[in-house]
């Protein structure tokens, strides 16, 4: 998996912004938490010196509208940087993932995205 598979994966799931509730990205950070949970327990010593978790959601990093989303901000800290992104929901419609991080690093935020997107889109379809 890379970013623009997870970017294809969310309109593969045929997903956008007006679909997206508060609720939603709730969900997201915490299935990102549970990725990286795992990847922190089974992807050896690069894995435990990174220590990434998800940085707590502020109210500045989401907003919601009537319309749906308008951007979100996911966020990790490690143990040596904090408030890195993780997801980036932003504004122009473009999402970004672990700008600063590399491959291996963003490999769990990225399959949490993948899960993600096939939740909201099992919600969508059921509602």
């Amino acid at each position: 998996m890379n970013r623009e598979k997870a970017r294809e994966q969310f309109q593969r799931c045929d997903l956008d912004y007006s679909m997206i509730t508060l609720e939603d990205i709730d969900k997201l950070v915490e299935i990102v938490s549970e990725e990286l949970q795992t990847y922190l327990e089974y992807s050896g010593e690069h894995a435990k010196n990174m220590n990434m978790k998800v940085s707590k959601l502020r109210k500045k990093d989401v907003k919601v509208l009537k319309d749906g989303l308008h951007y979100a901000r996911i966020q990790v800290d490690g143990s040596y940087f904090k408030r890195r992104e993780a997801i980036t929901f932003s504004s122009t419609g473009f999402i970004g993932f672990g700008g600063e991080l590399d491959d291996k690093n963003v490999a769990p935020i990225l399959k949490a995205f993948c899960k993600w997107c096939e939740y909201v889109s099992e919600k969508s379809n059921v509602a």
